[in-house]
């Protein structure tokens, strides 16, 4: 992360975009339509994070989120934690079979 990252709570706002390693509020911004940039492994924190572009209604889909205001589509909620699961696994495994 940058040293001069704004940090806002689960979210961290950096030069990429807000970054966030919380896997059911990354689910809730996918179901809600906002674009993941990507995702990596920090290795030191043993943590996926997931960039999303930079957006202002990120922080309001966050109050939204953490204030039991939000609204999204249940199934599709289920299978972004689904998707979110699978995408660290695939990370985790592929950062560990680099490491052989």
């Amino acid at each position: 992360m940058a040293s001069d990252a704004l940090v806002t709570g689960d979210l961290v706002e950096t030069d990429q975009g807000f970054s966030t390693c919380d896997l059911y509020l990354a689910a809730f911004f996918m179901s809600a339509g906002c674009a993941m940039l990507k995702a990596y492994r920090d290795s030191k924190k043993n943590r996926v994070f997931f960039i999303f572009e930079k957006n202002p209604i990120l922080l309001e889909l966050r109050l939204k989120y953490w204030s039991r205001e939000a609204k999204v589509a249940g199934l599709t909620y289920a299978d972004n934690i689904k998707s979110l699961k699978s995408l660290c696994h695939n990370i985790s495994a592929s950062q560990t079979d680099s490491s052989r």
